[in-house]
């Protein structure tokens, strides 16, 4: 769930370690965390093995640092999109959330990223506490204008969009089928409608 797009890469000295993570990421989102290897990376980043190793020293390393710049892009994306744009009306989270829900399969990378994300966390105690406080920086910019809308419980209003947008992705991605956004919208509105009250 996420509109993170490429970001700038640094000067001459993190070049290659950026490029590698982003080499990582890419093959996560293809072919899960399984394949993340460093001559995988090596060559996908277009770099040697050994620069890879040089700056991780293990596959674990690698693909924790690889989440820690996703969850670093997507967090300012995040806060970016709604700086620009603040949720003000039900219309607002409706084309918010349809707009950084996965609905093709075809636009499933980022997703895919992010179920890897969290099953490796599951797994790895270094990363579990780092996801689990990802997982919660929508949840409360969703909370704050969910209240200002009149949501008697805020935080549990977001909690639960941010669980059906989620559901959503997830019975894409597992179906291979596509969600359009008349369908997911009308998702999101009956859920407003549980949260702020049926629309007048």
């Amino acid at each position: 769930m996420s509109n993170t797009t490429q970001q700038a890469m640094p000067g001459k000295r993190g070049a290659n370690r950026e490029r590698i993570l982003r080499a990582a990421l890419e093959i996560i989102s293809a072919q899960g965390v399984d394949k993340v290897t460093h001559r995988a990376v090596a060559g996908l980043a277009n770099v040697s093995p050994g620069t890879t190793t040089y700056h991780f020293s293990s596959r674990e390393a690698l693909v924790r640092e690889a989440f820690d710049l996703y969850i670093s892009d997507s967090e300012k994306a995040l806060v970016e999109a709604l700086t620009q744009r603040p949720l003000q009306s039900r219309e607002d989270f409706v084309g918010f959330l349809s707009g950084m829900t996965t609905l093709e399969p075809e636009q499933s990378a980022f997703s895919a990223i992010e179920y890897e994300m969290v099953l490796f966390a599951a797994r790895d105690g270094d990363m579990r506490m780092r996801v689990a406080a990802w997982s919660r920086v929508l949840d409360s910019w969703l909370s704050d204008p969910l209240e200002r809308l009149g949501a008697t419980r805020p935080l549990e209003g977001a909690r639960m969009l941010v669980a059906l947008c989620r559901g959503s992705e997830f019975e894409v991605i597992s179906r291979q089928m596509q969600l359009s956004r008349a369908q997911f919208a009308v998702r999101l509105n009956a859920m407003m409608d549980m949260i702020l009250g049926p629309s007048a």
